[in-house]
């Protein structure tokens, strides 16, 4: 999902929570074993995003430690 072409189209909020699906969530289920919270590189500034994937729907929600950056909850 991830590819040079996808990455120059979209935006960082976009590539954050892509990076964050395709490492933690999946096929066939498309959502973690077990809920899984961690720190990224923020595809934006250069700082740390915290995340969390629910084991419950697949849901993200992320938050970037910089101000006025990156900030997603689906």
């Amino acid at each position: 999902m991830t590819t040079p072409t996808f990455s120059r189209l979209v935006g960082p909020t976009a590539r954050a929570m892509a990076a964050v699906r395709n490492t933690h969530c999946q096929p066939p289920t498309f959502r973690p074993a077990a809920t899984t919270r961690g720190t990224i590189r923020c595809t934006h500034c250069g700082g740390n995003i915290t995340f969390t994937a629910s084991a419950i729907d697949g849901r993200t929600t992320g938050r970037c430690s910089s101000a006025d950056c990156i900030c997603w909850n689906e």
